[in-house]
């Protein structure tokens, strides 16, 4: 029996509590997928009323009066006319927001993905890794290992359909994690996706592209068998990708020409494509690649450094468009890159706690053979040729680049005096009190309250995403004005605060069966203007934006769940906060973005007075006679 062969029989190496969790024995990934409900279109007179009310903390009683005479108004009027036209699209279309969504929403955005855009991922593993120097290639090819093992579950349809309280969940996104790229236009963008499943075809790309001081490479991670590379295998591709570029010149960064803007990029894709063949044949190889791995040689020391050099790192080794990067430290700590035009926050969050309960199973260490037993093709450089032109594109990128990045401020907080174990007693979902705890802190820093945008899952319809829950409303300014004032007894806050939560429950619960208020006044601005109807008035109005509307949200935020994964986006506005927080039993983490050319904001501050409005909220739990065991959210 050949070396090769016996490589290709060997057993492979179990993670049965993984497995568990992750690995469907019977039903198919993506067999409920045809069978979900259509995306449903809220009534109008529903859609008015959590709109106004969403105003209501925002605005002065005039600006509020006028903008309730607006609303009425086109509730009465083209309103309804529109939400007519929508219905009957609506009933020709399993998901009538989809397209509107990604293009608006995603596509159609002009300005660079990175640091702007794109999503950052980052996981609290220093009891399993801790930073260390000259482990880079060991443990990229174990965390690479593993990623490929959820490609593998992904393609053989193995990972568990989502459901929530048994209501079946698409799975449609997780298509578009691997092999998935978004191609600049000078307009709007495109996703293109070469991924399949094993039944379907044609088979998908099975190569890596591989990033290091400027150059770029690429190899095979799955060989001829099907099987994925060993960690020994992988690291020694990755260790001769790292020894070529030690006895050579850094290389031209043309990953750089994907930072700029969206427009500009598509120009200088163009140009470069026609400067010689090999480059189309190079870009397709990245384009079409399972994912891109970047070696960077950053030595990030704690997981806020690890944030701002994951999203704001090395431009000469980032490519925006792919949807997923891997970024591994010099010294072994990780990043992730997520491109969100074609998916959610949730799909890298599954992907990697897939990889970090593998991880934890094995405590880091590869436990299979450490023996390479055949030889592999060397990785094979993708050897753009540049001309004077592109040359001077990249360098500009770069500096344009640097610009957006020196601007950029995160801190990643961990609050560790207690977590979602404490509030199981006090049957508080841990989501409202994070959420209470942000608006809390932002009022009592700022003096006013945020217009706040909060992900809300829409996954229980056909191709369904997100809807927006604005979690700003007049209950919960309510309580935290009673937080603010000695007056308040303990009881009577605790009273506001169940009242809120109360509120925060219902109004998730609404905006996740699609019945918030922003996704159907999107399309009923959609229509318009594919009716070349005149903007009504209710888009025009101050209101519209002081209340978050097209995109003006103060606080941008989302749960990233309940395990040590976190994650990062920058904030909508410049005087605004990106906020992602995920909570475990005995603590909180928040990554806090925010923009350094406004004065007013910090990124640290407003970790310290999220730090403490827990505490305050702890104490008042603690000091109140009154229990309210219904408290939820």
């Amino acid at each position: 029996m050949s070396a090769r062969t016996q490589n290709h029989t060997s057993p492979p190496i179990a993670y049965p509590a993984r497995d568990a969790m992750y690995v469907s024995k019977s039903e198919k990934t993506f067999a409920n997928d045809e069978l979900l409900p259509s995306l449903p279109v809220p009534s109008l007179s529903q859609t008015i009323t959590k709109y106004l009310d969403s105003v209501k903390v925002h605005v002065t009683t005039e600006e509020y009066l006028k903008t309730k005479e607006i609303a009425q108004n086109f509730q009465n009027g083209i309103g309804e006319e529109l939400h007519v036209k929508l219905l009957k699209k609506a009933s020709h279309e399993r998901n009538w927001l989809e397209k509107w969504w990604e293009n608006m929403a995603y596509l159609s955005q002009r300005t660079p993905l990175l640091p702007l855009l794109s999503m950052c991922g980052i996981t609290n593993i220093e009891n399993l890794w801790p930073p260390t120097l000259g482990t880079q290639a060991e443990r990229a090819a174990l965390y690479l290992h593993l990623s490929l093992q959820f490609w593998k579950v992904l393609r053989e349809e193995r990972l568990k359909p989502h459901s929530s309280r048994n209501v079946p969940w698409t799975m449609h996104q997780f298509r578009r994690y691997f092999n998935t790229v978004r191609i600049p236009g000078e307009v709007i963008d495109k996703i293109e996706c070469y991924f399949n499943t094993e039944l379907e075809e044609p088979m998908s790309p099975t190569h890596l592209a591989v990033m290091h001081c400027g150059h770029i490479f690429s190899f095979d991670a799955i060989d001829e068998y099907g099987d994925i590379l060993t960690p020994p295998e992988l690291q020694l591709q990755f260790q001769r990708i790292q020894d070529w570029c030690k006895k050579n010149n850094p290389g031209s960064s043309v990953g750089a020409l994907t930072l700029a803007d969206r427009s500009t990029w598509a120009k200088n894709r163009e140009w470069l494509l026609k400067v010689h063949p090999e480059n189309t044949l190079h870009m397709e190889t990245i384009e079409k690649a399972l994912t891109v791995v970047v070696l960077d040689d950053s030595e990030p020391s704690d997981l806020s450094n690890v944030c701002m050099n994951t999203i704001a790192g090395d431009p000469g080794n980032r490519w925006a468009d792919k949807s997923v990067v891997h970024v591994i430290f010099k010294n072994g700590t990780f990043g992730l890159i997520s491109d969100h035009s074609p998916f959610d926050g949730l799909v890298p969050v599954v992907a990697n706690h897939f990889v970090f309960s593998s991880l934890q199973e094995c405590d880091g260490v590869w436990k299979g053979s450490k023996n390479v037993n055949r030889d592999l093709l060397p990785p094979r450089r993708l050897d753009f040729h540049l001309d004077d032109y592109i040359k001077l594109a990249i360098e500009e990128s770069k500096k344009l680049y640097q610009e957006s990045v020196n601007e950029c401020d995160i801190k990643v907080g961990t609050f560790a005096e207690y977590g979602k174990a404490f509030l199981k007693p006090h049957n508080f979902h841990p989501e409202t009190y994070a959420q209470f705890a942000l608006q809390l802190a932002y009022y009592t820093m700022h003096g006013r309250p945020a217009p706040t945008y909060v992900t809300a899952a829409t996954r229980q319809f056909y191709h369904g995403r997100t809807e927006t829950m604005r979690s700003c409303f007049p209950e919960v300014i309510e309580w935290v004005h009673a937080m603010l004032e000695d007056k308040k007894l303990p009881d009577e806050k605790l009273r506001l605060m169940q009242v809120a939560a109360d509120k925060f429950k219902s109004l998730m619960k609404d905006c996740s069966e699609n019945n918030g208020c922003d996704r159907h006044l999107l399309g009923l601005y959609m229509i318009a203007m594919e009716e070349e109807i005149d903007i009504p008035e209710i888009f025009l109005d101050s209101s519209w934006v002081k209340s978050g509307g097209s995109g003006n949200f103060v606080l941008s935020t989302s749960c990233v769940g309940f395990t040590p994964l976190g994650g990062c986006v920058m904030p909508m506005k410049e005087n605004g906060y990106g906020t992602f927080y995920n909570i475990e039993d005995n603590r909180f983490t928040f990554t806090v973005s925010s923009f350094k050319s406004y004065p007013e904001t910090s990124a640290a501050q407003f970790f310290q007075h999220i730090e403490q409005a827990l505490r305050n909220m702890k104490h008042l739990l603690g000091s109140s006679k009154f229990f309210a065991p219904h408290i939820s959210g």
